[in-house]
Parts: C-alpha cells; sequence; structure tokens
C-alpha cells in the first residue's frame, strides 16, 4: 500500500504535470505500472481513488513517471468576452452591497 507521503506527492505532482485528470489515467495506465488494477484505474473518480490502490512499489514507479513527464504550458491570457462578463458579475455584487443597510 502506498504510503500517505507517496499519496499527497503524486497529487501535488499530477496537479503540475497533467491539465486533467483524464491525463493522470492515461499516464498510469500508457507507463504499465498497474496492469493487474487497470481497472481500478479506469473507473476511478478521483487521485485518491487511484493511489489508494497502488502499492508501495507502484506508486514510487508512478512518481518516478510524473517526474519524468512534462510540465504542460498554461496559458495565463483570458479573452475579453470573460474579463467582460467578469467585471460584469463584479458590478453587480458591488450594486448589491451598496443597497445593504445596517
Amino acid at each position: 500500500m502506498a504510503s500517505e507521503t507517496q499519496k499527497t506527492y503524486i497529487a501535488d505532482l499530477a496537479t503540475v504535470k497533467t491539465k486533467e485528470f483524464k491525463e493522470v489515467k492515461e499516464l498510469i495506465l500508457a507507463s504499465g505500472i498497474v496492469s493487474d488494477q487497470a481497472e481500478i484505474v479506469n473507473s476511478a473518480q478521483s487521485i485518491a481513488q487511484i493511489t489508494d490502490a497502488l502499492t508501495d512499489l507502484q506508486a514510487s514507479q508512478f512518481i518516478d513517471v510524473l517526474i519524468k513527464s512534462k510540465t504542460p504550458k498554461r496559458e495565463n491570457a483570458y479573452s475579453s468576452k470573460r474579463i467582460d462578463k467578469t467585471i460584469a458579475a463584479l458590478d453587480d455584487i458591488k450594486k448589491t452591497i451598496a443597497a445593504w443597510t445596517f
């Protein structure tokens, strides 16, 4: 069984090294680490469910795979439509707060 430290490290690495949970599943299946627990991985709804099924050795191997994988490029730019929508929501919140009486 994977240790709590391994589980936490896997969750942290998976967050940094992947964009979607689906990628975590694909990565662990493609690596061949969990051939006997592939069904558990396929039906898992969280990283915790996957790490709970891993042995200590499998967790260590998966950590190595995650470390070797490339970190995806993350965009910091937002579309003007998204910015306008957020500003409108903020303006609505400000109006609601301004209307409060104490």
